[in-house]
């Protein structure tokens, strides 16, 4: 009897788009402030392109917060999908940051108080929590919402939710979702879908508004790796267009594992694993008309490195994209993959490659 494998679940985890406090910025947190009219095209933007890509939902979950479910509803209206409802949650709200919210991240006074040290661990290291808010702060809410939270917090309320709600509406048929949330919220889910440890969390970058594809396992809610580079601790791709690359690469242009797999998923127009001549040069030529002068930097030093390799452009796998692109990056001191320690031997149609 031959054994199958169980149908798989698309999950999208997509931050919302910009909001008037990204614009500033300051500690939201659990303050309901409304999308900029930029958050709200960007909302539109991953719509069309995960429209594109023929994405269909069967549930849509959000937090309770506006910037969060106002971008899940116009991308319904984009998608002309209105008749889904949109689950609203405070468990999957953004990361509480105590008596922080509503201040400036760059306020002066609160760098004199606690230093640029404290402020960046309870930004970023796991178990750290600011200051906890009292009944007198402008913004305190009664329960659900917490007086402070560390992200190892957020990540508990988050993965519970994960597996009590959203995991469950996903059998038997392998169902899709969109989860529309917030930097902190889809980090712990990121973080928790690739298996990554505390030490690696805080290097988790989530632009506003590019989507983030997930295979899921229906059963037990745990993400399935997908056809990409074996050197990937990421199950995830980013789903790339012309209007969201900008802002993947301003949060991910220090990971080449992010940023190469997104590109190539992004190129590879007929999805086989491996990226043809026309295909290359259709996305060079796409990156040439770009009016970020990085991301046209990377695609000229991209081509010296295709030719240098192979000057036939025989068909390419993801490896060896990353390979290719990392080289050109350290090579002419592009601010792309700085981070990356590739040290083994790719050989392959466009030669063999050490990094």
């Amino acid at each position: 009897m031959e054994l199958t494998n169980p149908p798989s679940s698309n999950v999208v985890l997509l931050r919302h788009g910009q909001s008037i406090w990204n614009k500033i910025p300051t500690f939201s947190g659990w303050c309901d402030v409304p999308l900029t009219d930029r958050g709200i095209e960007q909302a539109s933007g991953a719509a069309r392109v995960m429209k594109e890509k023929g994405f269909v939902f069967d549930f849509v979950y959000t937090s309770a917060l506006s910037r969060a479910y106002r971008t899940a509803e116009v991308i319904m209206e984009e998608m002309n999908d209105n008749e889904i409802a949109v689950e609203k949650a405070w468990q999957l709200n953004e990361r509480h940051y105590g008596a922080l919210q509503g201040l400036a991240k760059n306020n002066p006074d609160l760098v004199q108080k606690y230093g640029k040290e404290q402020l960046t661990a309870w930004r970023r290291e796991m178990t750290a929590a600011p200051p906890p808010m009292n009944e007198i702060h402008p913004h305190w809410a009664p329960p659900p919402a917490p007086l402070t939270e560390s992200l190892l917090d957020t990540q508990e309320r988050v993965i519970k939710y994960w597996h009590e709600t959203i995991v469950p509406s996903l059998r038997p048929e392998g169902k899709n979702a969109l989860v529309s949330a917030h930097a902190n919220t889809i980090r712990s889910l990121i973080a928790y879908l690739d298996d990554l440890s505390h030490d690696e969390v805080p290097s988790i970058h989530v632009p506003n508004s590019v989507p983030c594809l997930y295979k899921i396992d229906p059963k037990t809610g745990k993400a399935i790796r997908q056809d990409f580079s074996p050197l990937s601790k990421s199950k995830g791709v980013w789903i790339l267009s012309a209007e969201n690359l900008e802002r993947l690469v301003e949060k991910l242009g220090g990971n080449s594992e992010a940023f190469a797999r997104s590109v190539f998923s992004a190129w590879d127009s007929n999805n086989d694993g491996v990226l043809t001549k026309e295909e290359i040069m259709s996305g060079l030529s796409s990156w040439q008309r770009d009016d970020n002068p990085a991301i046209k930097a990377l695609s000229g030093k991209l081509m010296e490195e295709l030719i240098h390799s192979n000057d036939s452009f025989e068909d390419i796998s993801l490896e060896e994209f990353q390979n290719l692109a990392v080289m050109g990056s350290r090579r002419h001191n592009l601010p792309f993959f700085s981070d990356e320690k590739l040290e083994i031997p790719i050989a392959s149609s466009v030669g063999s490659i050490t990094v």
